[in-house]
């Protein structure tokens, strides 16, 4: 009979292969995504909202900007999506900060800081979904080129 502390380990070692695997998996994503472009006639799914309706939201171009981004071409991957770049550094820090506080390294994220800066990326977000289907010349900037 096995006791509480090979159980750990075993759920230890479990984790930790399927972080392996996820990692790999990701690798994986990253390399096909930075070599077969976004187009017409590939795999990638197209967004539905922009099939169904015409409108853009938020994440319209966000793979064509990853692609462009992974390719080292900044400003072809703001013209695509413009808040994507942006919002990819707040991305990756969240995600650092929620693997530091789930390892306890780090304090519980209950701070201002926390809840304002979600609060207020949200309200970006939503902003920039709607100002990109206004029709006129500054807002026709922020929908993304092609198709």
């Amino acid at each position: 009979m096995a006791g509480p502390r090979s159980d750990r380990r075993a759920v230890r070692l479990a984790v930790r292969g399927g972080l392996i695997a996820l990692a790999a998996a990701g690798v994986g994503f990253v390399y096909v995504l930075a070599t077969v472009p976004p187009g017409e006639d590939t795999y990638y799914p197209r967004c539905q909202l922009h099939s169904i309706t015409g409108l853009h939201c938020p994440g319209c171009g966000t793979t064509r900007a990853l692609h462009t981004l992974l390719n080292g071409r900044v400003a072809d991957a703001l013209a695509y999506n413009a808040i994507f770049p942006l919002v990819l550094p707040v991305m990756g820090w969240a995600f650092v900060r929620s693997v530091r506080v789930s390892r306890g390294t780090a304090p519980a994220a209950d701070s201002w800081v926390t809840r304002w800066g979600f609060r207020s990326l949200t309200v970006v977000v939503i902003a920039y979904g709607i100002l990109r289907n206004v029709p006129t010349y500054p807002f026709t900037l922020l929908v993304p080129p092609g198709p």
